[in-house]
Parts: C-alpha cells; sequence; structure tokens
C-alpha cells in the first residue's frame, strides 16, 4: 500500500507544489532528508515500505512519530534515516524481546 498524504499524523508540513515524483525502485539517495518537509516524510516511508513489504497505516504513523521525536540531528541523507529505520524495525513492528 503506498503511503499517501492523508495517512499522516501531523498536518503542518511544508510541502513541495513541483509533482515531481521519484521512483522508490531508484532507492534511496543522499538526497537532503527534511523532517519537516511532507515529501520528504512520505519518499522515506514509502522507500521503507518497498524494502520490506506492506506496512500498514498504524506502522507508517509510528515511523512517522519516531523520526519526529527520536530520529538523530546527524541524519542527514535519505540513506542515513533509512538505515536509522532498519535499526528500529521491533520498536515499528512492535515486537517485543523475549
Amino acid at each position: 500500500m503506498r503511503i499517501e498524504r492523508k495517512h499522516l499524523l501531523i498536518n503542518d508540513y511544508v510541502w513541495n507544489n513541483d509533482n515531481k515524483i521519484t521512483l522508490l525502485s531508484e532507492g534511496a539517495t543522499r538526497k537532503r532528508f527534511d523532517r519537516f518537509s511532507g515529501d520528504c516524510m512520505l519518499q522515506i516511508i514509502n522507500l521503507f515500505d518497498y524494502y520490506i513489504g506492506e506496512l500498514t497505516i498504524a506502522q507508517a504513523q509510528r515511523i512517522e512519530c519516531l523520526i519526529q521525536k527520536e530520529l538523530p540531528l546527524e541524519a542527514k541523507s535519505e540513506v542515513t534515516v533509512l538505515q536509522w529505520l532498519k535499526e528500529k524495525r521491533m520498536q515499528i513492528f512492535d515486537v517485543e524481546v523475549v
């Protein structure tokens, strides 16, 4: 399922109006990641979905919250954010360590 603007929890993102769509199959790039940009947020969530399989809307929203609250400021590119999300998999999927 492709996550869309209507699925995001935060309503005050900055949006780009150029309608340029990056193909998910192109993968993460060194392009700057801006946590306040709705376009960047959707791109990274959909990239993560592309790599791991079907995300639910609740899991996508959990990713959004993790990025907003816990993403280190040093994470400056899509590549580093995607790597950070892979490390947060257990939180995203609500897996408990036994």
